[in-house]
């Protein structure tokens, strides 16, 4: 006997989510909060994919590294490779910090980057490429997803700062969502464009001088820009709007 609707969705839903005894954002209550972007975004997790072969030989990047909002990475990955794009995890490799810092980091930050749901840890994502190795010919669109800790640590990486530029100049769609726009900051190719991002680092997108709108999705060219877990449907939309047009 087949699941029904309900238990497929819950079960999806659960493969996002796990208990918490800290404070955090939740998958369960970001899709039944009863909003147009939660409707949107439930939509957008739990739908079958329409067109499995959308995206079928693109190629996309999901810059990060340790810290990065589960939602978000979690819920574009899927969609994506379920419309059939090939998605990369590409993450600066982790080495050895001065004693003087006083940080370690376990193994397992050789080879994945730790998710979290806002002050929650979550779960071990595989990296897929490093930094080092990641070119814009390669890749046909990028997303720099949030996480407050992740762009902060992210936009130190001289190799992210350099695959981020190369991907804007190389007019492939170049996305960042609620905190990832940190990294187009330190990128510098905010200077002039049209923004949005995490209400409490617009100021940032500011100095760095774009023009910043408080709107779920904002497209300058080439350069996508959306504010919170939930604005991610359009985000995605954004960037596959750009990706189906260069295809055709």
């Amino acid at each position: 006997m087949s699941a029904s609707p309900q238990a497929t969705a819950f079960n999806r839903m659960q493969q996002l989510m796990s208990s918490s005894p800290v404070p955090s954002i939740s998958t369960e209550l970001l899709v039944t909060a009863d909003g147009e972007l939660n409707r949107e975004l439930k939509s957008f997790l739990f739908d079958p994919p329409t067109n499995p072969s959308l995206l079928k030989g693109r190629r996309i990047a999901i810059c990060c590294t340790n810290g990065v909002e589960e939602v978000e990475i979690l819920g574009a990955h899927r969609w994506l490779s379920e419309h059939g794009a090939t998605v990369h995890v590409v993450s600066p490799r982790i080495g050895e910090f001065h004693p003087t810092l006083g940080l370690r980091f376990p193994p397992q930050c050789a080879t994945h980057v730790l998710a979290i749901r806002l002050m929650e840890n979550a779960g071990w994502l595989k990296i897929d490429r490093y930094t080092d190795e990641a070119r814009a010919e390669d890749y046909d669109a990028m997303l720099l997803p949030g996480g407050c800790w992740n762009p902060d640590a992210l936009r130190m990486d001289q190799h992210a700062r350099a695959f981020v530029s190369a991907m804007y100049e190389a007019g492939k769609p170049t996305c960042a969502i609620c905190h990832g726009q940190w990294v187009m900051v330190s990128a510098k190719i905010l200077k002039g464009k049209r923004a949005t991002a995490v209400w409490n680092i617009q100021i940032d997108l500011e100095n760095a001088g774009a023009t910043v709108l408080d709107e779920p999705c904002v497209v300058d060219g080439n350069l996508i820009t959306a504010r919170f877990p939930y604005d991610l449907p359009r985000l995605i939309n954004a960037m596959v709007k750009q990706l189906v047009s260069a295809k055709g």
